[in-house]
């Protein structure tokens, strides 16, 4: 009995954390701040309420868990314990060393997947039937998940830099998007895992109360892991074009130049001095120039005249139909203003 009020005194140290984490990475110039505030405080009060209530009123049977259960909801407490001080590291050490957050972060990673681990071995039975088939499914789904992220990434970049397929297959910005589409595909297997791991039932020597056996230790695992999932989840869509800028970035620096190579000597760009050039067969580059906290990219082709270049970027049929629409609009403005007399206007 003793053993089930752990649990669920697991559960609240959980929520606990979890609390603290949201409180300390919310600002407090945000208008959700207050109502924050109040919300854990509410939700705190009655969990503690409900479980003094419970713990007087629950009929006392014996129930006994193993005590890889036990040993399996301190994995999980330690892992919201991680990933609240990842949460701090990443707000308070951020700009002065991206060391000791990724560090946290992996650390909660590997601590997540021990508790996936030793909770799969808890309801395995002799054969480690569960544990053989999740193995499969791991080694297959990433089989599957890298070939179908690969080709959207090939596919992306031969679109977005407007290159041929062939030729993204050993660029690096290719890997970086590829990576990204992993992550992406992984945390929705991560949601659909452990939704499947909820539902098996667990092994008790009696139970009298099946369901709150089960209530009580789905508190102390299985909420830890959807909540460090689905925060995990916010923060990776938010912060998505800072992951992928500063991928593109170092991508950049081994698939491109500053340099181009026309009419038999090596130029660059005077009006754009930062521009970065891809090569893509002889005498056609893709140019990168920046533009505020972004690049264009445009068409480099080398000619035989001064200045022995053509420069034209790249278009998509949003931009040409803007475009269009844009001249039609200054065409219009300029016939009105022809039409109406100048002492009218």
């Amino acid at each position: 009995m003793k053993k089930i009020w752990k649990s669920l005194n697991f559960g609240i140290a959980n929520l606990l954390l979890f609390y603290i984490a949201i409180l300390f990475v919310t600002q407090e110039n945000m208008q959700l701040y207050p109502i924050v505030i109040w919300l854990g405080m509410i939700i705190l009060s009655g969990l503690i309420v409900q479980f003094y209530w419970s713990k007087t009123s629950f009929n006392q049977s014996t129930i006994r868990f193993r005590t890889n259960y036990k040993k399996t909801s301190r994995a999980a407490l330690l892992s919201t314990l991680l990933f609240l001080l990842t949460c701090i590291s990443f707000k308070a050490l951020n700009y002065i060393s991206i060391a000791i957050p990724t560090t946290l972060a992996f650390m909660t990673a590997m601590l997540i997947t021990y508790t996936i681990a030793s909770h799969i071995k808890s309801i395995d039975d002799k054969g480690k039937t569960i544990a053989l088939r999740v193995k499969l499914a791991v080694k297959y789904s990433w089989l599957i998940v890298s070939l179908i992220s690969y080709y959207l990434s090939r596919s992306l970049t031969a679109n977005s830099w407007d290159i041929p397929f062939d030729s993204t297959f050993n660029k690096l910005v290719t890997i970086v998007t590829a990576l990204f589409f992993v992550f992406t595909f992984y945390y929705l297997i991560y949601f659909v895992f452990i939704s499947f791991l909820s539902s098996i039932p667990l092994k008790t020597k009696k139970v009298k109360r099946k369901s709150s056996v089960d209530i009580n230790y789905s508190i102390s695992i299985f909420a830890p892991l959807f909540i460090i999932g689905y925060i995990s989840y916010i923060a990776f869509n938010v912060q998505s074009l800072s992951i992928l800028k500063f991928g593109f970035e170092v991508a950049m620096k081994y698939d491109t130049r500053d340099t181009f190579f026309c009419s038999n000597r090596y130029m660059f760009l005077s009006e754009h001095p930062n521009a970065r050039f891809m090569f893509i067969s002889e005498g056609n580059y893709r140019a990168l120039i920046p533009h505020h906290d972004d690049f264009t990219i445009s068409r480099l082709t080398c000619t035989s005249s001064e200045p022995f270049y053509t420069l034209i970027s790249v278009e998509d049929k949003k931009d040409l139909m803007l475009a269009a629409l844009e001249k039609r609009a200054n065409a219009l403005a300029s016939d009105m203003k022809a039409i109406i007399p100048s002492n009218i206007r």
